[in-house]
């Protein structure tokens, strides 16, 4: 059995939600071959990754253009679009010329609008599995009649099911849409991989776009705050504990021994945080049409305190961290059934051999 999975290389949050579904899909059936469509990095997938797969490294779509992990270039990515959706037609070839090829039994994907139509011209079911698609964050952008909106709609009408964990967008123009339980990645380590140094530790993660700047020597003012920081500089302050990633330590895993997780608002993130009941200290992301339903939940929901991105920029996070460790609301409970496990299930389904 043959799967050709699409992955979208805006940020890590797509890949966050693939992997662990992927992961059960391997284990469930373990003959499968695997084509990823990709533009992130090899050794990010094979981090994620429990099996060996094929890899096709060409993007397989535009997303957003970020400036950094809080800051979006609208006006870049409208004009990226534009072009790319001009070329549509051409693309679908494309895929088809790469499916015919690699002869799949179905096509999953988060969230490229290539994979449907391909699918659905060579008579291969597909799946999708998204919290969010192009179409409808362009639409908050551009005028319903617009060009790129009507490709892009054309494009997902075609996908056979959509699957939608918590903190999905509306996206009624899926044909046909399944809601599942919380996907996120389990922790994998059971003692600290770092040593603790101050009274409260924090974890400053912005995912896979550029991370903003801040000033960082203002984090000593912060004494009893120990933070776990990326490649933190090398003239960092004493508090500053620089970390890195890789395929035997991943944020989700230090998250059960942090108090607070810094970050912006995006699913991976949040997803990890309420998978290890973590409390999040937030900045702000208003250029970014998910963020309104993501702060909802972050407000309305979650452990949580925000911060402007004038404070973030300043390192003025003391009134962010202490709002996240004394807030009263807790994470909800996760759903009995684990959302990787009904999403492969679903995913597994569609295939009639």
């Amino acid at each position: 059995m043959n799967i050709a999975v699409y992955i979208s290389g805006h940020g890590f949050g797509h890949l966050a939600q693939m992997a662990p579904v992927l992961n059960r899909i391997h284990q469930i059936r373990p003959e499968c071959r695997f084509l990823i469509r990709c533009a992130l990095s090899e050794g990010e997938l094979r981090a994620r990754l429990d099996f060996d797969f094929e890899l096709d490294a060409e993007s397989v779509d535009i997303g957003v253009i970020q400036k950094s992990a809080i800051e979006e270039d609208r006006d870049g990515s409208i004009a990226l679009m534009r072009e790319w959706t001009a070329t549509m037609a051409d693309r679908i070839e494309r895929e088809i010329d790469v499916l015919n090829r690699f002869k799949p039994s179905l096509v999953f994907s988060n969230i490229s609008p290539l994979a449907f139509p391909a699918a659905r011209a060579l008579g291969i079911p597909s799946a999708g599995l998204a919290t969010l698609d192009w179409f409808t964050i362009y639409s908050h952008w551009l005028e319903t009649d617009d060009p790129v909106i009507t490709t892009l709609k054309e494009a997902y009408e075609m996908c056979d099911l959509l699957l939608t964990p918590p903190m999905a967008m509306d996206m009624d123009q899926f044909p046909r849409r399944q809601s599942i339980p919380l996907i996120a990645a389990h922790p994998s380590v059971d003692t600290s991989p770092f040593e603790r140094t101050r009274k409260h530790v924090a974890l400053v993660i912005f995912g896979g776009s550029n991370q903003p700047a801040f000033d960082i020597k203002a984090l000593a003012a912060m004494d009893a705050w120990q933070f776990l920081i990326p490649s933190a500089l090398h003239e960092a302050p004493e508090n500053v504990t620089s970390i890195s990633f890789g395929s035997g330590c991943m944020a989700v895993d230090l998250m059960p021994f942090v108090d607070v997780v810094v970050c912006k608002p995006g699913y991976g993130i949040l997803a990890e945080s309420w998978r290890t009941g973590t409390p999040m200290a937030w900045v702000e992301r208003p250029d970014f049409p998910e963020y309104p339903m993501l702060k909802g939940w972050l407000e309305g929901v979650f452990p949580s305190h925000g911060m402007n991105r004038t404070d973030f920029g300043k390192g003025c996070w003391l009134s962010a961290l202490s709002g996240a460790l004394a807030s009263t609301r807790q994470f909800p409970d996760l759903h009995e059934d684990d959302g990787a496990i009904v999403a492969a299930n679903a995913v597994l389904s569609r295939f009639k051999g």
